[in-house]
């Protein structure tokens, strides 16, 4: 890993997971130009094969800025260009800025990282993260934080990057005058008015590899002072609606979808037979409900928290027979049980295999904790012998194409 690994899990086990205090790690990332070039490649993967899913916002001092957004996401990032040259090459001037959000999906060896530091957020076993993380980054050359003070209703940990140092206040208590305060619906209430409260906040200057928690609800605001990158980590609070929401309708499974502009009673009929179970037999709706949120968080423990690869971060092309191989994360094949055979969960995908029990899968799920490299013959030997060989072969592919195991 690219960060100083003991005092990282001194800090999750004082802090994880509610972050309440404002924390400063000083060079808590040994290699901060090795994590930077990870997010430069996954800026390149996605502007050069699905710029239209890349998740980026274009800022300009104090607006959103729709057409810089659209600039950036139609520049795809050169060979060896890095992240704060590419803003040079695309911005109008110094004080534009970007951020991309769910950039580990698009770099296999980024996202490794950053579960493993996730890892050690939930080691304890007590929680977990069931509505996921978000690993963004932020890039910026000069000036204050386009959005001004603000605050973000999930903790925010910053791992700066550089190469220039970047500026931070924190204000732990509310110092603003209602008059001066703007109401924002994706920061809550931020105000302009920057300089005249400085003095009344906490300062810290990140230096290329230093890290910044700040809770949840702070009001803060960053000056950048050169090019430079950070990323961030956002682990989400439950969600617990939109988590049984989801899985009531993927347990449902209506046999077909309604109309695009269906009637009030309609809708209503649609939810009493689901509800009902009239379109789903086999298990109760409260089993299938249960079920499909297990598979859900299976889904993100799988992939470290996180969002699942994009698919053009993921192999192109199957191993060569003698290629080592290494599982990307220790537990990223997870099986369990369906109807009539195992649901087979790696990197937050789902493969159907009919026949075999999750019991029979108990090798392969203990595999994935050894760093030990292996070829693709010993991969598909770990598989469950009542397969047949072509279908070990296919269900080891599966895992590479994946990412669930990749070459060292």
């Amino acid at each position: 890993m690219s960060i100083d690994t003991q005092t990282w899990k001194a800090f999750a086990a004082e802090h994880a997971p509610h972050f309440a205090r404002t924390v400063f790690l000083p060079g808590l990332v040994t290699d901060p130009g090795h994590v930077a070039r990870l997010i430069d490649d996954g800026l390149r993967t996605a502007t050069r094969h699905a710029p239209g899913d890349l998740r980026l916002r274009a800022f300009r001092p104090g607006a959103f800025d729709y057409r810089l957004t659209k600039r950036f996401v139609d520049t795809p990032v050169a060979d060896e260009e890095s992240a704060v040259e590419w803003l040079a090459r695309t911005a109008d001037s110094d004080e534009e800025c970007l951020a991309v959000n769910d950039i580990s999906s698009w770099n296999l060896d980024l996202a490794t990282e950053a579960a493993r530091l996730i890892g050690e957020l939930v080691a304890d076993g007590v929680h977990e993260l069931p509505s996921g993380t978000d690993v963004y980054t932020f890039v910026a050359h000069s000036g204050w934080t386009p959005f001004g003070i603000h605050k973000d209703s999930e903790p925010s940990l910053i791992f700066h990057l550089g190469p220039s140092p970047k500026e931070v206040w924190v204000w732990h208590d509310d110092p603003f005058d209602a008059s001066g305060i703007t109401p924002s619906p994706s920061f809550g209430r931020i105000t302009f008015d920057i300089e005249e409260h400085l003095a009344s906040a906490e300062h810290h200057l990140l230096r290329p590899g230093d890290f910044l928690c700040i809770p949840q609800d702070t009001y803060h605001v960053f000056r950048n002072v050169g090019p430079s990158a950070f990323l961030g980590l956002t682990p989400y609070p439950v969600k617990t609606r939109p988590l049984i929401t989801e899985a009531l309708w993927r347990a449902a499974r209506p046999a077909e979808a309604l109309a695009a502009y269906p009637a009030a009673d309609e809708v209503a009929d649609r939810a009493r037979t689901l509800l009902a179970g009239d379109e789903t037999p086999g298990a109760s709706l409260a089993d299938r409900v249960a079920h499909e949120i297990t598979l859900g968080q299976l889904r993100l423990r799988t992939n470290g928290y996180l969002g699942r690869p994009h698919q053009a971060a993921l192999p192109r092309t199957a191993p060569a027979p003698d290629t080592p191989l290494r599982w990307s994360l220790p537990g990223v094949v997870s099986a369990a049980p369906r109807h009539g055979g195992t649901t087979l969960v790696a990197r937050g995908r789902t493969l159907l295999v009919p026949g075999p029990h999750p019991a029979d899968f108990t090798d392969l799920e203990k595999a994935t904790a050894s760093d030990t490299p292996f070829t693709f013959g010993e991969l598909t030997a770990v598989l469950p012998e009542s397969l047949a060989p072509e279908r070990r072969e296919e269900i080891a592919l599966s895992l590479c194409s994946v990412g669930a195991v990749i070459a060292p």
